[in-house]
């Protein structure tokens, strides 16, 4: 291979100059000097800046001015001779907006300088997140104005909680301090005795199955009433198939003699599988 690699090279050598190689890259490619001077771009980076090959010009006129101080603080790890972490940043340009991820190494592992810099558009990630971000609270909003409670539970007959949002208050009268993860008190416990038992049988069948729940039980309120609630649930597993806990929505039904057998009418049909997303982003 030795032996061919040379001949190979001569060949195709004005398929592989250093120019070609970076414009093939998915990534924007730099040289910048110790002032942030652009000294070469790819072709990557024309298409981020609209056309603009910043030759000759500081990478920060391209930065989102927010971005600015964690650039700087970038430019004096290198100046210190120290190699910084990965950042995200935005580039703005004429026509958009890009967050990228912005990655440093030396042209030459003996100079400091000039520095390269490879960034990594990254912008449909980021408007993922923000918009999976944007719906958590907004499902957040709706479950704080709603006398439900959200609740991820470990499989036992305490049904000790990992996470109750805070409209357990309003199902059961305490805070979600007093019912996550304290052994004086549990979800359980609230259970009515006589229910106590069915709830725990209902659950564990559901859960052989690998089935959703929907059950139908009383609770003691902490004001010393009686309450009604409906919970619809399902079990979490490991990839093994162990039950690791189980989790769901919780909501009163306002009906004084026994536990409603109905939701109410503004509880969807697919409202456990929509809380699934916001159990996980909290717990």
């Amino acid at each position: 291979m030795s032996l061919l690699k040379p001949s190979w090279m001569q060949r195709h050598k004005t398929l592989i100059s250093p120019q070609t190689l970076l414009d093939s890259l998915d990534e924007a490619v730099l040289v910048i000097d110790q002032q942030e001077i652009i000294l070469q771009a790819n072709r990557r980076w024309l298409e981020l800046s609209d056309g603009d090959s910043s030759i000759g010009k500081p990478l920060h006129l391209y930065l989102h001015p927010r971005d600015h101080g964690l650039w700087r603080e970038q430019l004096d790890q290198l100046r210190k001779g120290e190699r910084p972490v990965p950042v995200w940043l935005r580039l703005l340009s004429d026509s958009d907006l890009h967050w990228c991820e912005l990655r440093t190494q030396p042209v030459n592992r003996d100079l400091t300088w000039p520095v390269s810099l490879t960034l990594c558009d990254i912008t449909p990630q980021v408007r993922r997140d923000q918009q999976r971000d944007a719906d958590h609270r907004s499902l957040s909003q709706l479950m704080a104005n709603l006398p439900v409670m959200l609740y991820r539970a470990r499989n036992n007959r305490n049904w000790s909680m990992e996470y109750v949002s805070e409209g357990c208050l309003e199902v059961t009268g305490y805070s979600a301090d007093a019912l996550v993860n304290q052994p004086r008190l549990s979800y359980g416990a609230l259970i009515h005795p006589e229910d106590a038992g069915p709830v725990w049988d209902q659950v564990q069948e559901a859960l052989h199955r690998r089935e959703s729940f929907d059950l139908h039980y009383r609770i003691h309120h902490a004001d010393g009433s009686e309450r009604n609630v409906t919970e619809k649930g399902q079990g979490v597993y490991a990839e093994s198939g162990t039950v690791l806990g189980v989790e769901g929505v919780i909501f009163a039904v306002d009906i004084p003699e026994a536990p409603s057998t109905q939701a109410p009418s503004w509880v969807e049909a697919d409202l456990p599988a929509r809380l699934q997303d916001e159990v996980k982003g909290q717990v």
